[in-house]
């Protein structure tokens, strides 16, 4: 069972498992779509739950869970639902508040704010979605109150758990709705990726005592598995920065990863993106999506250890409900066996061997 203490700011920690090992689960975007609020809508709210009852399982196995919330949670602004893009057309992405109540539940501890969403409703947005993460008692880094300073003090979590000091951080190349903040509030409350930027706020990690550092990086081109030039270069610089795994979002599909050798002599593994974890968009690469799965582990020399590997799922309509995230593994879904599921595997297999310098493998 999870426990949770905030020293301060930036410290959480972590015992549910056995000493000096930690069991930590990543998962791409958490979209909340018009067709997920009308999905979840209730007589007295919203319920999200059915979405992540497959997965809560794995996440509740696991000592740390953290995903990317590709949403504002703002209740002064229209929901999704109700106000679908912006004049110019641009989507808008703002949730009910009942989906972080789902997500809560399902076991994760951490989400991510820095995305090219978070300025949809400028700084209120921001500020309401902040309010919502501490209600329900959400880790969270990427977006930071006014005053904060969200760049230049570096935006990050460090978790101990069991003993092992992971930090998190995270980064967005992309931004919509630049013209609704000021470039005080740009400056001071989101995350813009920045290489030096990086590199002082995993220095700065390192100092406060990280052992393994997470780099989730926002960026790419949506639905493709092509990359860009600058997602190669970001993750060669990030990389040398001294980030021990690199976890790319927004491309809303997945795509392959790469084992980047650094100076230094570190093998860093970067997936370029995890795709959607949930959302109620239509195309297979829409819906195809993994859990990245990381076990750490103190050797006899004090160092910490690291093994990665992934599991499969897909986002299907089940029984009453239309998005629901579902391993394609019957062992780790209660024994469902269905054609879309056998698919999407093979589709998400495809994908992954492509990953250069070496082999993600499976759970």
């Amino acid at each position: 069972m999870k426990s949770l203490a905030r020293p301060d700011d930036r410290m959480a920690v972590f015992s549910s498992g056995a000493p000096d090992t930690a069991i930590c689960c990543f998962t791409g975007d958490i979209m909340c779509l018009r067709g997920q609020q009308y999905d979840a809508k209730t007589k007295k709210g919203y319920d999200f739950l059915p979405s992540y009852r497959f997965v809560s399982r794995i996440f509740n196995d696991a000592d740390l869970v953290c995903g990317n919330l590709e949403t504002l949670v703002s209740p002064s602004n229209p929901l999704t639902k109700d106000r679908k893009t912006d004049d110019n057309g641009t989507p808008v992405c703002n949730a009910p508040a009942g989906l972080l109540c789902a997500l809560k539940k399902a076991g994760f501890d951490m989400l991510l704010t820095a995305h090219n969403h978070c300025c949809d409703y400028g700084a209120e947005g921001i500020i309401e979605t902040k309010d919502n993460l501490d209600r329900y008692h959400f880790a969270n880094a990427g977006t930071a109150y006014p005053g904060e300073q969200a760049g230049a003090g570096g935006n990050y979590c460090i978790f101990e758990v069991n003993g092992i000091n992971i930090a998190i951080l995270t980064y967005t190349h992309l931004i919509n709705q630049r013209s609704l903040m000021s470039h005080e509030e740009l400056d001071t409350m989101v995350n813009r990726y920045d290489s030096e930027r990086v590199g002082r706020d995993i220095a700065d990690a390192r100092a406060a005592g990280a052992e393994f550092v997470v780099v989730y990086c926002h960026w790419g081109i949506e639905n493709t598995e092509e990359l860009t030039e600058y997602q190669i270069r970001d993750a060669e610089k990030t990389a040398e920065a001294g980030a021990d795994l690199i976890i790319g979002s927004h491309p809303h599909c997945l795509q392959p990863g790469r084992f980047i050798e650094t100076s230094d002599g570190r093998t860093v593994f970067c997936i370029y993106s995890m795709g959607n974890f949930c959302s109620s968009m239509e195309r297979d690469i829409n819906n195809d999506t993994i859990i990245l799965r990381l076990e750490l582990a103190r050797a006899a020399d004090g160092s910490v250890t690291s093994a990665l590997s992934y599991i499969p799922c897909r986002v299907m309509h089940y029984r009453s409900h239309s998005f629901v995230v579902v391993p394609t593994d019957s062992e780790l879904n209660g024994g469902i066996s269905d054609r879309r599921l056998r698919e999407a595997d093979e589709r998400i297999g495809e994908v992954l061997e492509k990953t250069e310098g070496g082999t993600l493998p499976r759970y």
